[in-house]
């Protein structure tokens, strides 16, 4: 393989010998070292390892990686109409189009996606290289801020999820003499409202290109709108900069010490006492001992917080409420019956994901069984692995009792006149005593009641995998992430023969991650498709050996 830094002369010449073992390594050092530096205090040297990283040419190769193989805009254009969607064309990018020197971002294009509450969201769409160029700033810039951001901050960082954010409400209110006032807050247009003056003060590197992404302005329609407050959701770099518009929400309500340390609710002082904040991105909830520390203490001060950047508190969805009422976030709803707190999936989302199964089956009345259960097998899956943490057991039989209804009488409205018993043995299998699923050949439709639910393990305090010295930690977690996230019994007896390792390239597999089978001795040969000629790798790590040693798909060659 060649290496990655090219020195003497010589020049990356196939995006498939890139050695993504030395990739990762060489970005992973530098953004340790910016970790180290910031807790140290030492900024100077932080903004040296930042300039160091974006003109690196791992950093470099591992943004385009992200933007145009990993993530599911890959195949979206910005205005000028561009997807990466070749070797050929990364390579290119690799070379020659990742340069700041005379850099003009592009106008995003504006597009719209439905909300659950059946508005439209608004998404600016950067260009390929534009995002490119974002996810290399950011790389730069998010090691930097993990060691700043607060505990209690969930949203759109890395190794943290709606569930940390959830567990972490659940401790704060399930321990004796709590607080028991809850304020459920909203802000009013997050990514649309932030103020750029207040935000880039606050970056004290990459400022200049950081305000021409922010000032692009965007195109809808072929009418071009400049853009003076806000970052557009849908560029790689805005969750970051919204994150870091928001950080120090806590800390208004005494979270740290003068030294940085963690100071739990129970022994603030003041009108801090018992005062907690979490916060997802810009959903957060406030616990407090009484209504009025919520408004005359809590609400004001986050009103003044949020003003001085260009947002406020959307008063139709704030409302102050006892644990006792329950309230609801992300999805979930929290609340208290007599000595117990439990949390539970939100009624709206259980009634909303049996209208999706409801009304997919009324606009495939005549698709066939396999089509509907490979359509709804992803649907179940996800959605009760969502809620797989939280005290879902009831919920989940209710909605498969729901489910097993619909499906019957959508076997029915296909054949009115056959009797119940050849409906049952044409559309089901009998799998236990007592139980039969609907399936079509060696295929099966999930069952909701068959996910197991379970506790989930909170991320400890401010911990990142972004810290060189809590490596152990995070490589032990993710390899328990992975694991739960993974739901064929062939992959995870792979994960385990593999220790949580990548077969080709030998860096962790995380659950987020696009994975392969691959076959040691190829099919086309005569390898056989058992566990021993098998290894699990990255999609990219498989396609580009593949495309070293040749390919048989068509569909790879291109990716």
């Amino acid at each position: 393989m060649l290496v990655i830094e090219p020195t003497n002369g010589q020049r990356l010449t196939h995006w498939s010998h890139i050695n993504w073992t030395q990739t990762e390594a060489n970005v992973r050092r530098i953004q340790g070292r910016i970790f180290r530096a910031t807790a140290a205090g030492d900024f100077k040297k932080v903004k040296n390892l930042q300039k160091l990283m974006v003109h690196s040419m791992s950093a470099k190769l591992k943004a385009i990686r992200q933007v145009t193989q990993e993530n599911r805009g890959k195949n979206t254009p910005g205005v000028d109409g561009v997807v990466c969607d070749t070797p050929e064309k990364r390579l290119e990018m690799a070379l020659e189009g990742l340069n700041f020197k005379g850099y003009r971002p592009e106008p995003v294009r504006r597009v719209y996606i439905p909300k659950s509450n059946g508005e439209k969201r608004p998404l600016g769409i950067p260009t390929v290289r534009d995002r490119c160029l974002q996810a290399l700033v950011k790389l730069a810039l998010e090691p930097e801020w993990e060691q700043r951001f607060e505990a209690n901050s969930y949203g759109f960082r890395p190794g943290r999820s709606t569930m940390d954010a959830i567990t972490a409400i659940h401790t704060h209110l399930n321990q004796r003499k709590c607080s028991e006032w809850i304020l459920d807050a909203d802000i009013t247009g997050c990514f649309n409202n932030i103020a750029h003056k207040p935000l880039l003060q606050k970056l004290p590197v990459f400022t200049t290109i950081i305000r021409r992404w922010l000032k692009a302005g965007c195109v809808e329609l072929g009418q071009f709108t400049e853009t003076e407050e806000g970052t557009p959701q849908g560029g790689v770099i805005s969750p970051l900069l919204s994150n870091i518009a928001l950080d120090g929400m806590e800390r208004l309500f005494g979270c740290e010490n003068s030294q940085g340390n963690l100071v739990p609710p129970r022994k603030r002082k003041g009108l801090n006492h018992k005062v907690s904040l979490v916060r997802y991105a810009d959903d957060f909830v406030v616990s407090a001992p009484s209504r009025e520390v919520i408004e005359s203490y809590i609400i004001p001060t986050i009103k003044d917080f949020l003003g001085s950047r260009g947002l406020e508190i959307n008063e139709v969805k704030t409302k102050a409420v006892h644990v006792t009422e329950g309230f609801n976030f992300l999805g979930f709803t929290i609340r208290r019956f007599k000595k117990k707190l439990i949390v539970y999936p939100q009624k709206e989302k259980v009634l909303g994901h049996i209208d999706a199964i409801r009304s997919y089956l009324k606009t495939h009345m005549q698709a066939p069984a396999g089509q509907v259960i490979r359509d709804l097998n992803p649907k179940i899956r996800g959605w009760t692995n969502y809620y797989r943490f939280a005290t879902a057991k009831s919920t989940f039989s209710k909605v498969q009792y729901h489910t097993y209804w619909m499906l019957w009488a959508w076997a029915k409205r296909r054949h009115p006149k056959k009797s119940a018993k050849w409906i049952v043995k044409r559309y089901y299998r009998q799998v236990e005593e007592r139980n039969a699923v609907f399936s079509a050949g060696n295929a099966q439709l999930l069952w909701h009641g068959a996910t197991q639910v379970t506790r989930y393990t909170k991320v400890t305090g401010k911990s990142s995998p972004m810290d060189p010295e809590s490596g152990a930690y995070w490589s032990k977690r993710e390899r328990w992430r992975t694991a739960r996230m993974t739901f064929q019994n062939q992959r995870r007896v792979l994960l385990k023969k593999q220790e949580g390792q990548c077969g080709l390239c030998k860096q962790t597999l995380y659950a987020d991650d696009l994975m392969d089978t691959h076959h040691i001795n190829p099919r086309h040969v005569g390898g056989e498709h058992s566990t021993e000629n098998r290894i699990l790798v990255h999609r990219w790590c498989h396609h580009g050996y593949h495309q070293r040693h040749g390919y048989k798909v068509a569909e790879a060659r291109a990716v």
